[in-house]
């Protein structure tokens, strides 16, 4: 779309086609949040920082993305500028792959984003990256088909005219994507983080 954006708060959705959306969540170096996004994940980009390999973080949250049903996996190597002389590039590229591809499964994507200039990748790679992102088949986990879940963008308390002692009596009102089965409102809901 041309658009830059400098700040990134919460999710970033772009329309690939005319109904078809993709929301973009970023997924903080937390084990809560990498099982939290592991479970509603349809595709991971897992960014790979090719100038240090692959780190603990990056096996922690393929096995947890194993655990909940391994939906697409697609890795993204990055800063292979950093590398003095193409030999390197190329063996680092190669050991690379053939690990990610061990981990994941051999018709696994490895992507390489290099020719970082003025705080940019190049349009062409980060073209084909979206290209093949909009038109990835998504495949039915069982653990989705048979739980429901909340996926929440926003919360707002609801006062109204009553107020309330104390704030974790309040109503509140979630804002977000419900998928997976049927949700009952009457059900009991755990709410990650709130209380523990």
């Amino acid at each position: 779309t041309n658009h830059t954006v400098n700040d990134i708060s919460g999710t970033v959705t772009v329309r690939t086609k005319r109904n078809h959306r993709v929301t973009f969540i970023e997924c903080p170096n937390d084990i809560s949040a990498m099982i939290d996004l592991g479970k509603i994940a349809d595709l991971a980009l897992v960014m790979i920082d090719g100038s240090v390999g692959f780190e603990m973080e990056t096996f922690e949250y393929l096995n947890i993305l194993q655990t909940h049903g391994f939906p697409n996996v697609m890795g993204v190597m990055t800063h292979l500028d950093l590398f003095p002389d193409n030999k390197s590039l190329r063996k680092t590229k190669k050991a690379m792959k053939k690990r990610f591809e061990t981990e994941v499964s051999s018709s696994a994507k490895l992507f390489h984003l290099a020719g970082f200039k003025n705080g940019l990748y190049s349009k062409l790679e980060v073209h084909n990256l979206a290209r093949f992102i909009s038109v990835m088949k998504v495949r039915d986990l069982t653990w989705r088909s048979k739980h429901a879940y909340i996926l929440c963008d926003r919360f707002e308390l609801i006062s109204g005219e009553r107020k309330y002692d104390d704030e974790d009596d309040a109503p509140c009102s979630f804002y977000g994507y419900l998928r997976g089965t049927d949700f009952n409102p009457n059900y009991r809901t755990y709410i990650t983080g709130l209380g523990d």
